[in-house]
């Protein structure tokens, strides 16, 4: 029988990337999202949901105990907006928290009888701006640096039974970066940004959707990483490795 994973916002980026490598990799995918499904998405069950929403754990909770054994959580599910500190509303701030950390919560809150039944483990997709961040992004960088705490605090409680870990993507190519790089002005301001990320990262590039994939299957995988539980891999190029003033 082949291992199950669920993966919230699954339909775009790094959530979809994961779940077709889930998928090559013999696992049933069953995915999330408050979008409707795309059409290259191939999961095996899908729940329309939003995060963010009140009812999560009602409408998230008896979808999880259908699915019968489930072996790994990946909350992917995020909400970036960028604005500065004094113009963010408290709706903003509400939302992002909504999304990025209260939503992981409920979905660890109400997988956690299932991935205790399997010796699981969930997977955190937080961000390098949990470590170092971006003027303009202070809801965001405070739900990611959130949710990693959250990581290692879900860990201690967690084991010896279910593992927890994160995944602290970079600069990757997906569409919440692209939108974030609109900011930038001109004709040709998107290929200007996507230039200037590439040539400050230690790597040269940005990274693709389907190497953050890797890590997370990596931590998914109970045979890989059976003795890693509490800790973070970031996956940015060497980006946050370097000096800012160099």
């Amino acid at each position: 029988m082949s291992p199950t994973v669920l993966i919230t916002g699954v339909s775009r980026g790094i959530g979809q990337a994961t779940a077709a490598l889930f998928r090559r990799n013999g696992w049933t995918v069953v995915g999330v999202d408050r979008l409707d499904p795309s059409d290259p998405l191939k999961v095996d069950r899908y729940l329309q949901l939003d995060l963010s929403g009140p009812d999560v754990a009602e409408q998230l909770g008896p979808f999880i105990a259908s699915l019968g054994e489930l072996n790994a959580l990946v909350n992917n599910a995020a909400m970036q907006i960028e604005r500065p500190l004094t113009e963010t509303t408290l709706a903003d701030w509400d939302l992002v928290m909504a999304t990025n950390v209260r939503g992981a919560f409920l979905a660890s809150q109400v997988a956690c009888a299932s991935l205790r039944a399997s010796g699981g483990a969930i997977i955190n997709i937080s961000s390098v701006h949990a470590v170092t961040t971006s003027a303009g992004l202070a809801a965001y960088a405070a739900s990611k640096g959130a949710l990693t705490a959250f990581t290692r605090a879900a860990a201690l409680e967690l084991a010896p039974d279910i593992r927890v870990n994160a995944v602290l993507p970079g600069a990757i190519d997906t569409p919440m970066l692209q939108s974030g790089l609109g900011r930038w002005t001109g004709p040709d301001g998107l290929s200007e940004a996507t230039q200037a990320i590439a040539a400050r990262t230690p790597l040269r590039r940005i990274g693709q959707p389907e190497e953050v994939a890797e890590a997370i299957l990596f931590l998914a995988d109970g045979r890989r990483s059976s003795f890693i539980t509490g800790q973070t891999i970031v996956v940015d190029g060497g980006a946050i490795a370097q000096l800012s003033t160099e």
